[in-house]
């Protein structure tokens, strides 16, 4: 009886070792399938990065290519085309766009130097009452009057925080001084309880003309400038407006115009592109979870992704930030790749400079977010391997599967050793 409780005893330790043995052994495994997983990960991004350095160098070059002798950047096409200083200024923030491998070259920041050039000129000359141009028998005229004045104020505001940022200019130009002066003067006059309206003719109050004179503020806020105090007051007012007044809480979703419930679910533009439109311009909303249904619903309903140029004539590139905002990896490649495979070599219209500048943005948003992916990738396969190595942690395993030797045969009743 004695020798059958012995080899009972026996048996079960030699078990207990098999099994640790084959713990150890799929630790091992899972190890190694974790790094394998992580280097191809590494690899696959790479070449996707890859990509997007070429199609931002491509996007670049094209903007390069429309701006005329003043500085001046066409929507398509330099030799008779038209300026909207709305639209040039997103494609000028394109040419800001850069990689680690792909920086910003010396004549990308002049040719944004020069476009700020010509749109303070502009700016001062029409006491900030901007216009759209046309080149004619080989000058530029005046032909219309801008459909709004706070929103291009603020790109203006958008273009010229950025450039100053990235290019860590201190130093400015007197003119570029007095254009900054004049738009923030501008945006005051136009501003009623802290939120802006189109003109001083029209009294209209849009979600998306705030959004863009909020973006203004905050970009020329961080922009190295020394006295921001009172930027940062407008900026802030603003901001508190904006949520207060365009958040429909009944509807959980924004309103397209102040104190109105004009709204229409299958409209891609305003009704639609409003829902994400704070995304778009880094807006920091409160209701996060709420924004992130409303661009899930956006997505769903108008496959975004896809540029279907048909909803209202134009591509809409620029809705791809919102999926940048979101970390939407997925849909926001699935577009740029659609954007490259039709407009990159076939550039008519309506393609324009505005459209290729927001390409270079997201492509430099979806760069990042492939840096952060390998980075978080790293982190995880760092810890978990680690932590399964750790001898401390191996024996805790031991201890809590197995018995030591004597304890299991204390438990079949021996103490034989």
């Amino acid at each position: 009886m004695h020798e059958h409780k012995q080899n009972q005893c026996k048996r079960k330790v030699k078990h207990r070792k098999n099994v640790m043995g084959l713990i150890i052994f799929c630790i091992t495994v899972g190890i190694a399938f974790m790094f394998t997983y992580y280097q191809n990960l590494r690899k696959e991004i790479s070449v996707r990065q890859k990509w997007l350095e070429t199609v931002l160098t491509g996007e670049k070059k094209w903007i390069l290519e429309n701006q005329g002798p003043e500085g001046e950047i066409y929507m398509n096409g330099s030799k008779a085309g038209d300026v909207n200083p709305y639209f040039a200024c997103m494609a000028a923030l394109g040419l800001l766009s850069e990689t680690e491998n792909c920086p910003m070259t010396e004549t990308e920041k002049k040719a944004v130097g020069r476009y700020l050039d010509w749109h303070t000129g502009i700016l001062l000359e029409t006491d900030g009452k901007m216009g759209i141009y046309r080149k004619e028998s080989g000058k530029l005229v005046y032909k219309e009057k801008a459909d709004s004045e706070d929103g291009y104020l603020g790109m203006y505001l958008f273009l010229m925080g950025k450039y100053l940022e990235k290019t860590e200019i201190t130093d400015l130009p007197e003119y570029w001084k007095k254009g900054i002066s004049l738009a923030l003067k501008k945006i005051q006059s136009l501003m009623q309880d802290g939120i802006t309206q189109v003109s001083e003719e029209n009294t209209t109050v849009y979600l998306m003309d705030n959004l863009e004179v909020w973006k203004g503020l905050y970009e020329l806020e961080h922009a190295g400038l020394k006295d921001v105090q009172a930027i940062r007051e407008m900026r802030n007012k603003l901001q508190a407006q904006i949520e207060k007044l365009f958040w429909d809480d009944a509807n959980q979703r924004w309103r397209i115009i102040e104190n109105s419930d004009l709204y229409h679910q299958k409209e891609f533009y305003p009704d639609g592109v409003a829902q994400i439109y704070p995304l778009i311009y880094e807006f920091p909303v409160k209701e996060k979870k709420k924004q992130k249904i409303l661009y899930k619903q956006f997505t769903e309903r108008f496959q975004w992704q896809k540029l279907n140029k048909k909803r209202t004539g134009f591509l809409w590139a620029m809705t791809g930030m919102a999926a940048a905002q979101m970390g939407d990896i997925n849909n926001l490649l699935e577009m740029i790749r659609n954007y490259e495979a039709e407009y990159c070599e076939n550039r008519k219209y309506p393609l324009y400079t505005g459209e290729a500048g927001w390409i270079c943005m997201e492509c430099e948003k979806l760069y990042s977010l492939y840096e952060r992916k390998i980075k978080s990738g790293f982190l995880f396969y760092n810890l978990i391997s680690k932590k399964l190595l750790r001898s401390d942690f191996l024996q805790r395993i031991m201890i809590s599967v197995f018995y030591t030797r004597e304890s299991a045969l204390k438990r079949a009743g021996s103490f034989c050793l």
